[in-house]
């Protein structure tokens, strides 16, 4: 009778100890896939901002091969990226948070 009982108590607490880790695993998944959502993101906009540098630099480059090296070129090129990045309107912010 008093090992059935001990089979019942370690029973009880194997179930409670299973619910309890299958939550937690459960609530991990959760933020992982959170997690790598916003990864995706991420990379879908250091991707498009990758296409824009390489036009920027193939841009410099033609100036560069048609006109030859100057100063005042490179510098009007610089200024062209950092006008590059203009402020998100409110409708892009959500169209970024929707995907």
């Amino acid at each position: 009778m008093n090992t059935l009982v001990h089979a019942d108590i370690f029973f009880f607490v194997t179930t409670i100890a299973v619910v309890v880790v299958g939550a937690a695993l459960t609530v991990a998944l959760i933020y992982a896939a959170k997690v790598l959502s916003d990864l995706r993101a991420i990379t879908r906009e250091v991707r498009e901002e990758t296409v824009l540098f390489r036009s920027d630099i193939a841009s410099l480059r033609a100036d560069v091969t048609r006109e030859g090296f100057r100063i005042e070129r490179f510098i009007k090129f610089l200024g062209v990226l950092g006008k590059r990045t203009p402020s998100r309107s409110n409708k892009e912010r959500k169209q970024t948070k929707k995907s």
